[in-house]
């Protein structure tokens, strides 16, 4: 796979692939953000790994751009041959009512189906964590059928409820705290996303996420249960083994 280096400054340095939304390179960049990890190169301090791009803050007392790039390319070009099918399904409930998904009626008119359909197409689909940023616990995912990828809007909302599900074009995504946002709300989960005095995520990149449409009843019950401890997200991973 093509990819080249960018030094950002004197202890910190960037692998480039190409420019494009795609899982298999992607899982390809958090395997090898994982590896420098896992494996305590010398003088890695952190990792950024991005839709297309990794970036790698080093010691340059330990370390040379030199030498870490060979490691780096040792690192991709042993990755690259490894098993990368393996899928970590997350499944997310979500309420579709306009009460929670302000923008649910105007998806569904860009569409051009009902918004039972659009409910269908949005459910449909594994999404990639392609990255988390922005806000803590918010993962970039895709890619959303074409036919309900609609644009952001033209001027953001100045606060969204924590928990709402929206698009953004080929994304989507779940805001996990109050935030300004310009993405198209559709639905909101009941389970909490991000607690600050718990900030273990439930999800990371390289996961999916699967939606599972609920009704207003069940949000309020499954979010009752999240509340107090006893509601455990199921996660499948590819294969047949499911974790309840």
């Amino acid at each position: 796979m093509d990819y080249s280096y960018f030094q950002i400054n004197e202890q910190a340095l960037e692998v480039v692939f190409p420019e494009q939304i795609n899982v298999e390179e992607n899982k390809l960049v958090q395997q090898v953000s994982q590896k420098l990890i896992e494996e305590e190169t010398t003088g890695v301090t952190g990792v950024i790994p991005a839709y297309h791009t990794l970036t790698v803050n080093f010691d340059y007392d330990l370390t040379s751009f030199k030498l870490l790039e060979g490691q780096i390319d040792s690192l991709i070009a042993s990755s690259s041959g490894e098993n990368m099918s393996v899928k970590r399904i997350v499944e997310l409930p979500v309420c579709y009512d306009e009460e929670f998904g302000p923008d649910l009626e105007d998806v569904a008119e860009f569409a051009s189906v009902s918004v039972e359909k659009l409910i269908k197409l949005h459910t449909g689909t594994d999404y990639f964590i392609f990255m988390m940023g922005f806000l803590p616990g918010f993962a970039y995912m895709g890619s959303v059928p074409e036919q309900i990828a609609m644009p952001r809007l033209k001027v953001p909302r100045k606060s969204i409820a924590p928990g709402s599900v929206g698009i953004a074009g080929a994304q989507t995504g779940m805001y996990p705290v109050e935030s300004p946002g310009g993405w198209r709300l559709i639905g909101r989960t009941p389970i909490q996303l991000y607690d600050r005095n718990n900030p273990v995520l439930k999800y990371k990149s390289g996961d999916y996420v699967r939606f599972k449409a609920v009704s207003k009843s069940e949000y309020y019950d499954i979010q009752k249960q999240d509340q107090s401890g006893n509601y455990t997200l199921k996660t499948i991973t590819e294969g047949g083994d499911i974790n309840d």
